[in-house]
């Protein structure tokens, strides 16, 4: 598995978006080696991290699941924040749209090149009426992090 070194700086998106936010109740699904669950658990966020082969993260429940399986459920109005970034799968997004809640806060990014491509559109198109905090897309990466109404 290809895994980024637990040191790796967290998501500068992430992190320039959410430097004022209130922390809260966080899921990072699909979280890899864990650089934004620690960053948002450095910041006082209560930080659940899903991935098929998570390593442990001091002071984040690290769940394993595998997501293309629906091995995990996101229940809906229970998190403040969902991360997913450089992970897609369009069939999670009504649940994490449902999970969020009011108020709340999703963070979503993935690559716009090769077999799981995605696009800024196709994440507005999943959260509409949501209000963008933060968005982009260029040759390698679409973002969208916004807000629950």
């Amino acid at each position: 598995m290809n895994r980024l070194p637990a040191h790796s700086s967290p998501a500068p998106q992430l992190t320039s978006a959410f430097e004022s936010v209130p922390p809260g109740d966080a899921l990072d699904l699909a979280c890899g080696a864990g650089r934004n669950a620690r960053w948002l658990a450095k910041r006082g966020w209560r930080v659940t991290a899903i991935d098929q082969d998570p390593e442990p993260i001091p002071g984040v429940l690290c769940l394993q699941a595998d997501l293309e399986d629906r091995d995990f459920g996101i229940f809906p109005d229970r998190w403040d924040l969902i991360v997913c970034w450089l992970y897609w799968q369009e069939n999670l997004l009504p649940d994490i749209a449902a999970g969020v809640r009011e108020g709340g806060v999703v963070a979503l990014a993935g690559k716009t090149t090769g077999r799981f491509a995605t696009s800024l559109a196709n994440y507005r198109s999943a959260f509409p009426g949501w209000i963008e905090m933060a968005s982009g897309e260029d040759e390698r990466l679409a973002f969208f992090i916004a807000r629950k109404p």
